[in-house]
């Protein structure tokens, strides 16, 4: 096989597995050890500590498989929806995705063993309900929706198990961004409509109409303002609290447009923007702790 088919199959493998969602779950992992679960421990301390690193890597992994054996299972639909992506894809044979899919989780778990007992069998659920998800669940309006925010917010609750840690303002935290998640991909939905019609998927536009979406949407909008609300004036949050700032302010504009928006295009413009709401959401961790008062001690940390 010549270099440059080499490059085209690695390339191809890396968008089917979402390599850019991945590079932002790590660095969602990593900030969240440093400024959430451990802000008290040396920085350079959790960087190397061995078991928070196969946490992570395991996660990675379970993920990038988790969008392979999606992508297995809507590879007609992406026909449609992702031209482009979906001629990329088709340089990797379906049987190669399989045998990465099966290599990728067997290594998390093997990684997840070495951690404790409990993150092997956390890790071998989570890989069970991807699965279940993309064999079963990925036809059924709403429900559909509700379990992939959950399976994406579960990386996280690993690091929990780890850290031993859950106090209300890390429930708040994930709160907000398990309902941007939510809002999110069902602003996706509006956007793929007509593919889903074509392949018969039950998704909550089809099923309930494009009017009735929007209210649930502008209802999770408002959720989300209301938590925004409170962790800015109840919990200690440092600089991130202008990220809550200016996530409220995205919301009513962006939820004014939703409700104006009548074309697919306009709707994947706001799926794109939510989009990049989570990844500001991820940056922000870091924000937490500074303030004036703190910003020598993280500067000492990092010695």
């Amino acid at each position: 096989m010549s270099l440059q088919k080499i490059i085209i199959k690695l390339f191809a493998l890396f968008s089917v597995i979402r390599g850019y969602n991945l590079i932002i779950l790590m660095l969602a992992q990593y900030l969240a050890c440093l400024f959430i679960f451990a802000p008290e421990e040396r920085h350079v301390t959790i960087l190397t500590n061995l078991k928070i690193n196969g946490i992570i890597l395991s996660s990675i992994l379970c993920v990038a498989a988790g969008y392979i054996i999606n992508n297995f299972y809507d590879l007609e639909k992406d026909r449609i929806k992702r031209p482009m992506q979906s001629y990329i894809n088709k340089q990797v044979s379906q049987g190669f995705k399989l045998s990465v899919y099966i290599t990728l989780n067997a290594i998390a778990l093997i990684i997840a063993s070495t951690v404790s007992w409990r993150v092997l069998l956390y890790f071998f659920i989570y890989q069970v309900l991807v699965w279940f998800y993309s064999h079963k669940m990925n036809r059924f309006a709403l429900i559909k929706n509700l379990y992939m925010v959950i399976l994406r917010t579960m990386p996280f609750f690993a690091l929990v198990i780890y850290f031993d840690k859950f106090d209300l303002t890390l429930f708040f935290h994930a709160g907000f961004l398990t309902i941007l998640f939510l809002i999110t991909d069902i602003v996706k939905n509006l956007a793929s409509q007509r593919v889903d019609l074509i392949y018969n998927y039950n998704s909550i536009p089809i099923k309930y109409g494009t009017r009735t979406t929007k209210r649930i949407i502008h209802i999770l909008i408002l959720l989300d303002i209301l938590l925004g609300c409170y962790l800015i004036k109840s919990h200690e949050i440092g600089l991130m609290k202008y990220f809550f700032m200016f996530s409220i302010i995205c919301f009513i504009i962006n939820g004014f447009l939703l409700w104006r928006g009548k074309t697919e295009q306009e709707y994947k413009i706001l799926h794109y923007f939510f989009k990049g709401m989570i990844v500001a959401g991820v940056f922000s961790i870091s924000l937490i702790e500074i303030n004036p008062l703190t910003l020598q001690t993280i500067a000492q940390n990092f010695r």
